[in-house]
């Protein structure tokens, strides 16, 4: 009986050129290698189509067989194989993998591709755990750039995930895997009728229930948030119908996931496509972020929530005049001047007030004013302004400035923000109002500065977690 493998030995040699280096990896559809060009002493990835459960390997000849009964679904699959090679030939673009070469031996085919060494978003995911967001924006931008340039050519990824984001040797991410890509012909409409196959939890419901004339863009966005909401949270995405029936209870963010990004991967994911972005220049303008100009590092800087904003500053804006910077200098020296001038006389007009202050009723605590305080918390260090306990700890109602500029007004209780009609802002100008319980949100309302809409209704461990979010005028999102 002949013995069958799956994969090539290592220093197989193909086309009397491409050494096998290392056997990478083993799917469903195909195997992957390391590859030398010993012509030119190049490295490259080989993929090589191969079936699993259908295709045989001869181990004296390395050819590939299949029975007679799987012959058709065999030729139909490794065409499939050789117009994905194609189609990533004809793209030239840093952030999407290029095909160089296309063959056939061993009776199916191989093409040559760059070899991408980082690895993928999903085994650093499972490496290091989930990302942080300043990371995860970082990547964004070249994501988007790369997307954009896929949709541009009328053609729709489709299978986006992390599994399918490879990182270079820069740590750029880089698409590969367009196995299951459409294209449109020049009537508009997808040019083939094969079935589209998809990963549970990336794919929208158009994809899932095969709705060709219904894919689009927002298709291959919906993906991309699925991606973004596993990388930040380590989470296997929930399905469409999990987000039908729970919304926004369907996502379980940690609370370093700022608001903004909590409402992007939502808009992403709505199961309604008209609902979603309909572009990545959308995705783009929601983050005012722009690829074109500069890197992402370069643009970007870390508040204290994790919300990644960037510079707007025009490069050809002609450099202020020594007249100008000498009053915008001056300027801001009477105002520093006259609020330091405030700060005092509001310190002289309450301190008296603070030591006449009448003890507290509660016999478990001695309460005292006192006026910017320094403090320190789970959460961060803070000045406070309020009173204490006989621990010296907030007690009662107060106030507390971070040193990274978020604020918080409202109740305490030995040191811990808690109670209703709180008031707390975020680095990047967020704001939330309702109750705090345990230093988090509790019950109440999360407003976005940048565009005013809102979460309203209760949260979990800091995040939304039962409630609706609406836009600036109340209209439900």
């Amino acid at each position: 009986m002949e013995k069958i493998r799956q994969l090539l030995p290592v220093g197989t040699t193909l086309q009397d050129r491409y050494r096998i280096e290392q056997q990478l990896a083993s799917g469903g559809f195909g195997n992957t290698y390391v590859v030398t060009n010993i012509r030119f002493d190049e490295h490259w990835a080989m993929k090589e189509f191969f079936m699993k459960g259908i295709s045989e390997r001869d181990d004296d000849t390395s050819a590939v067989s299949v029975a007679s009964a799987s012959k058709p679904q065999f030729e139909a699959q490794r065409e499939k194989f050789n117009k994905e090679a194609r189609r990533l030939h004809r793209l030239r673009h840093p952030g999407i993998v290029h095909v160089e070469d296309l063959f056939d031996e061993n009776d199916t085919s191989y093409y040559i591709m760059d070899y991408i060494g980082g690895g993928s978003l999903a085994e650093a995911l499972k490496r290091h755990g989930p990302f942080s967001e300043q990371r995860v924006r970082r990547l964004l931008p070249n994501l988007l750039d790369a997307l954009e340039y896929v949709h541009n050519q009328e053609m729709w990824h489709l299978d986006l995930k992390p599994g399918n984001i490879l990182l270079d040797e820069e740590g750029n991410p880089v698409l590969i895997d367009f196995g299951a890509s459409k294209q449109l012909g020049m009537s508009g409409a997808n040019s083939t009728s094969t079935a589209m196959t998809y990963t549970q939890g990336y794919a929208p419901s158009e994809q899932v229930d095969q709705n060709l004339d219904r894919i689009g863009p927002w298709t291959d966005l919906y993906a991309l948030g699925a991606t973004l909401y596993n990388l930040l949270t380590g989470n296997t995405p929930p399905l469409v119908s999990e987000i039908q029936e729970a919304e926004a209870a369907a996502f379980m963010f940690p609370e370093t996931v700022s608001g903004q990004m909590r409402k992007l991967i939502l808009w992403m994911m709505n199961p309604n496509r008209r609902k979603r972005p309909q572009s990545v220049a959308e995705v783009r303008t929601f983050l005012n972020i722009d690829t074109t100009k500069s890197k992402p590092e370069d643009t970007t800087d870390n508040d204290s929530d994790g919300t990644i904003m960037p510079e707007h500053k025009d490069s050809n804006e002609p450099e202020p005049s020594f007249l100008q910077r000498f009053w915008e200098n001056y300027r801001k020296a009477i105002v520093c001047c006259i609020a330091a001038a405030l700060a005092i006389a509001l310190a002289i007009v309450l301190w008296p007030i603070a030591e006449t202050e009448p003890a507290s009723e509660d016999p478990v605590s001695t309460v005292t004013s006192v006026i910017n305080e320094p403090m320190t918390s789970p959460i961060g260090d803070y000045s406070y302004t309020g009173p204490v306990d006989e621990n010296g700890k907030p007690d009662g109602k107060g106030g507390a400035i971070f040193s990274d500029g978020r604020s918080y007004n409202g109740s305490f209780v030995h040191g811990i923000m808690q109670g209703k009609d709180a008031r707390f802002q975020m680095g990047n100008g967020d704001t939330f109002e309702g109750e705090f319980r345990d230093n988090r949100f509790y019950e109440g309302r999360y407003t976005i500065s940048e565009d005013g809409s809102y979460f309203k209704g209760t949260f979990k461990n800091g995040q939304p977690d039962q409630g609706q979010w609406y836009d600036k005028n109340g209209n439900r999102i």
